[in-house]
């Protein structure tokens, strides 16, 4: 299905199909399963990236959405920054949002949630610079019908954005176009995140690192610590080291059961661009906390045989 055909059934049948009960209804399962596949068709296989589509949470809501997170700032709407369509409450538009995620600001800031989403939503926009040229920026009318509604905070907490008309839907080239444009955006707010770049923080291994070391250095270190990939790898891989074969629940009895940290095998210099090799068996393994911390401080990141070759074969004769 176009990403054309996908949005015109979004805005044209919604409003006839929250009069329907939402249990079971085929347009919410269109929004949640049809619409995802139609985003994935038009950036392709990259698994950096979610997509999300959501009808409401038991109820119709008054403005539907369907997301493109990266796994790195989030993999919910609730929280961080995404790529998102937005369905004006009176159905008479759709806008493409660089947006932020509501729920978790509302329950920082309380009442003040809407100025610290436009206060974030500058701080985004001086990043991008010169690149949001020619989208609309500040608050958005997504035609909330109550101050409370999700949609008034989405409206305080657009980045950048392009309004399509319901009854004016551009043809699949301009959308599939302005919606590679939108990701292209999100990827240069991730690589330029502030933690990305400080030193106030640096770890041992990133003292000597140039900016530009130090940024790939940092990528890498973002995909081993994200929660959901680690625990696919221990999953995949187990929990003894497989540079030294140290084995922390053998060890250190049940409070080392399940403990091991998972290392991305991509060499840091091919930290560049969007697409990530991120499965949890071929694209990673398992170390000890001395050994990720070691191969970090080789050239043999790409390599735990190679590493071990070098630094653990030769003391402890064969492994």
């Amino acid at each position: 299905m176009s990403l054309r055909t996908a949005l015109s059934i979004f805005v044209e049948e919604y409003p006839k199909a929250v009069e329907r009960p939402f249990s079971g209804d085929a347009l919410a399962e269109f929004i949640r399963r049809d619409i995802p596949q139609a985003l994935q068709k038009v950036i392709g296989p990259n698994p950096r990236y979610l997509m999300h589509g959501s009808p409401g949470q038991g109820n119709w809501a008054r403005a539907p959405w369907a997301a493109i997170y990266d796994r790195f700032v989030t993999d919910s709407a609730q929280d961080g920054y995404y790529v998102v369509y937005l369905v004006r409450e009176d159905f008479k538009g759709i806008y493409l949002s660089l947006n932020q995620g509501v729920t978790s600001t509302r329950k920082q800031y309380g009442a003040e949630a809407k100025s610290a989403l436009r206060v974030r939503a500058a701080d985004f926009l001086a990043r991008l610079g010169s690149q949001s040229a020619g989208l609309v920026t500040g608050q958005i009318d997504l035609a909330s019908s109550g101050p409370a509604n999700l949609s008034a905070y989405y409206e305080a907490g657009n980045i950048c954005s392009l309004l399509y008309p319901s009854d004016g839907l551009p043809q699949d080239e301009v959308l599939e176009s302005d919606l590679r444009r939108f990701v292209d955006l999100y990827f240069s707010l991730v690589s330029r995140e502030p933690q990305l770049f400080e030193r106030a923080d640096a770890e041992e291994d990133e003292g000597t690192l140039g900016d530009e070391d130090l940024r790939r250095l940092r990528e890498h270190k973002r995909v081993e610590r994200n929660r959901k990939l680690a625990l696919r790898a221990k999953q995949a891989h187990g929990y003894v080291c497989k540079a030294c074969g140290f084995d922390f629940e053998a060890r250190y009895g049940v409070i080392g059961k399940s403990f091991i940290e998972a290392h991305h095998l991509t060499p840091l210099s091919e930290f560049k661009g969007q697409r990530l090799t991120l499965d949890p068996k071929r694209d990673f393994t398992v170390l000890c906390s001395n050994c990720h911390r070691m191969i970090h401080r080789t050239s043999f990141v790409h390599s735990v045989e190679e590493f071990r070759a070098a630094y653990i074969a030769k003391d402890a004769g064969a492994f």
